[in-house]
């Protein structure tokens, strides 16, 4: 039987090969998934359908032999269909839709041999990046259960944050997986567009921005999974470039020196954290420790009617979803079974012309040239992954009738991430920092469309040199003793990113363990 303190210090795959060498069962991992669940789900409401009895089945009847065959997964609960499971989208209004079949995504995880034991908390739609639904409930951030886990993905990143599972299915349609990672500690990539199809069933979600995979603690899963879940050949909308990589080689890739673009302001030029900047900081001169040229990158165009298409693709993929369920269900929508802000775009959408729709995608693809033409000079480009760190609980509050003022709060608190779906491209957040208060702060990078594997050998790269694995297995180690304790913050100057690399000045040496282990000691609430 394998310990709580075994499983949770693992990653996906690492548990998987105890399985291939016989070393564990995978009924027993699965039995300290459960565990670990129903522990700590009461205060960390994570998981908001439990699928044990399912996962159970699939044992009995045999996993495929696949890389992660027997590993515990959990699936999003938006727009992903998991056979007999609720898909309530976050919102009333669906509670008691059940899928009849699974998606392409989860027929493509469930050959990768993971057992699937659940499903994760969604705000309504995921139009939120903070996952805090009227329905579902607020998620908690597992470093400060005060503070949000970001969104729409945030019920996966608390997961995987507090141990409950190594990984976890995620989506993203304007940051949905790298907000939450960065805002849990974890990694979280959003792939090139096409790269992996999320099986939508009625048509694309948001249309040609939306994205599915996962989030993960480790670089080697990363890779791993997205050999696992990446098209095959199957019949799809798009194909992006360098479609045969192997990516589970790339991490052990001779690594080159790359053109780092650093976009230190985003395009809407909303305000970013200092402490934001000082990580963004302290992540270039590492970059250049490491070999790499990074310059300052500048990315411009017009924000205005960018969001007022992306706006319209909400909308109308609201509209068609709750128009679909009408349909086939007879059952009416009503304003008191969604969000006011939801409810407010399902009137747009209802209200929009197929030539509005039409030009706000024409406008989308337009603007996605333009990013792609300017940022095209880099290899990679860098940026914060959010502009502050993670939220209290209450600031992101989708009860705001007017969806337009309420998406200028979601845009404020993430500048950087929708542009990355709008172009194709794909973008992956690192956990490289934490605030004075211990809060993690992620770093995106992003590179030219087809090109998940500069991503994730530079990944492998910073995880080498800053070993990120510490402050997240120590935090799992606190949760699982449930000890709550205090003492005095980091003083700021022990608070930057600090680096294990050999190359680094003796200013970042004398500081690399309180930079990695220190913030570990601020204040974690008990759960």
């Amino acid at each position: 039987m394998i310990s709580e303190a075994d499983y949770t210090s693992r990653d996906a795959t690492a548990l998987a090969g105890l399985v291939r060498n016989r070393e564990v069962s995978p009924q027993e991992l699965l039995d300290a998934a459960i565990a670990r669940i129903e522990r700590l789900n009461p205060r960390i409401n994570a998981v908001v359908e439990r699928l044990y009895d399912a996962a159970r089945r699939d044992i009995a009847d045999g996993l495929p032999d696949g890389p992660f065959a027997g590993v515990p997964f959990l699936v999003k609960d938006l727009h992903t269909l998991v056979k007999g499971s609720r898909l309530s989208h976050g919102c009333r209004y669906f509670a008691d839709h059940v899928s009849s079949h699974d998606s392409s995504i989860v027929t493509k995880a469930r050959a990768a041999g993971l057992v699937i034991a659940g499903r994760t908390n969604s705000p309504e739609f995921g139009l939120n990046t903070t996952t805090e639904g009227r329905f579902l409930g607020a998620a908690r951030n597992p470093w400060d259960p005060e503070r949000s886990t970001g969104g729409s993905s945030g019920g996966s990143a608390a997961a995987v944050a507090s141990g409950m599972v190594p990984l976890s299915h995620a989506t993203d349609s304007g940051g949905s997986i790298r907000i939450p990672a960065s805002c849990c500690g974890l990694i979280g990539l959003k792939p090139t567009r096409g790269r992996v199809l999320a099986g939508l069933d009625i048509g694309e979600g948001w249309h040609d921005t939306f994205n599915a995979f996962a989030i993960t603690r480790s670089v080697r899963d990363t890779a791993g999974l997205l050999d696992c879940l990446k098209n095959g050949g199957e019949a799809a909308p798009y194909y992006p470039p360098y479609h045969d990589i192997s990516f589970s080689r790339i991490p052990d890739a001779p690594a080159r020196p790359l053109k780092i673009g650093i976009l230190e302001t985003p395009p809407n030029g909303v305000a970013v954290d200092p402490e934001v900047r000082d990580a963004l900081d302290d992540t270039r001169t590492l970059l250049e420790d490491l070999g790499h040229v990074p310059e300052t990158a500048r990315l411009a165009y017009e924000t205005g009617p960018a969001v007022d298409a992306f706006l319209k693709v909400i909308c109308s993929s609201v509209a068609s979803t709750v128009g679909h369920h009408e349909k086939h269900t007879g059952t009416v929508a009503r304003p008191e079974d969604f969000e006011a802000s939801v409810w407010n775009a399902l009137q747009i959408g209802r209200q929009m012309s197929g030539g509005e729709l039409n030009a706000a995608i024409a406008c989308i693809h337009l603007t996605g040239r333009e990013i792609l033409g300017q940022l095209a000079p880099y290899d990679a480009v860098l940026s914060p992954t959010v502009a502050k760190p993670p939220l209290p609980l209450g600031q992101l509050d989708a009860g705001e009738a007017d969806i337009k003022t309420f998406l200028a709060k979601v845009f404020a608190f993430a500048p950087f991430t929708s542009f990355y779906n709008i172009s194709g491209q794909p973008a992956i957040s690192l956990p490289v920092a934490w605030s004075h208060e211990g809060l993690p702060i992620g770093m995106q990078f992003s590179a030219s469309p087809g090109r998940e594997d500069v991503l994730i050998r530079l990944a492998a790269q910073l995880e080498a040199a800053l070993d990120w694995s510490k402050p997240q297995t120590t935090l799992i180690a606190r949760l699982t003793e449930q000890q709550a304790f205090q003492v005095p913050p980091v003083p700021s100057a022990q608070r930057r990113l600090i680096s294990q690399h050999p190359g680094r000045n003796e200013r970042f040496r004398s500081l690399r363990c309180d930079r990695i282990g220190r913030p570990l000691h601020a204040r974690i609430t008990k759960l």
